[in-house]
């Protein structure tokens, strides 16, 4: 039975193997249910789903950031964010909120069929969490840039005090005052 993953979309995909030209074995997902597919998981690595609904096989990354953290910043989005449809994606020393950037959910009350909307859905980073100082926790909390000759991360501030940056600048995420922060 080959490996085969749902993204959040709805759409499958199977994984595929290929010998490179040195003779080792690659790794892929792909929407064709036909061709190279493997039938077992490769031992030392893991699914890894994207926010926006892309799927690859990776090794799984060193975690920095600990769990108790991870759901620092999740309860504080649930408890402070104005925006309710977010995901979290922890890289190494950084935890990415995405938020939902084409809200489509007023379709349902114009539209008299019924669609599942999570297809259409496309999420975009607008804030970030960065462990600064792996022996006193501290992190800085980052909004993106939207101005086109910089795009990038500007940091907002600085703390050892997680739950105070969560709480202080969470709420701003989806509202105007996000553009003020510098």
């Amino acid at each position: 039975m080959a490996i085969v993953y749902k993204n959040f979309r709805g759409d499958l995909y199977y994984l595929h193997s290929r010998k490179t030209k040195k003779g080792n074995t690659t790794y892929h997902f792909s929407k064709k249910d036909s061709g190279s597919l493997v039938d077992e998981m490769p031992s030392g690595y893991e699914i890894y789903e994207s926010p926006n609904g892309k799927v690859y096989l990776r090794k799984p990354l060193k975690k920095l950031i600990h769990d108790e953290e991870i759901k620092i910043i999740e309860e504080g989005m649930k408890k402070y964010c104005p925006i309710k449809d977010f995901k979290l994606e922890i890289k190494k020393d950084v935890v990415s909120i995405y938020t939902v950037e084409n809200d489509l959910s007023f379709i349902k009350e114009i539209l008299p069929i019924r669609m599942d909307l999570d297809r259409y859905k496309n999420y975009e980073t607008v804030m970030r969490f960065r462990l600064v100082d792996k022996e006193n926790r501290t992190f800085s909390v980052e909004r993106f840039c939207f101005l086109g000759s910089i795009d990038d991360w500007i940091e907002i501030d600085e703390s050892e005090d997680l739950r105070r940056l969560v709480k202080e600048y969470v709420r701003h995420i989806g509202q105007e005052s996000l553009y003020d922060l510098f």
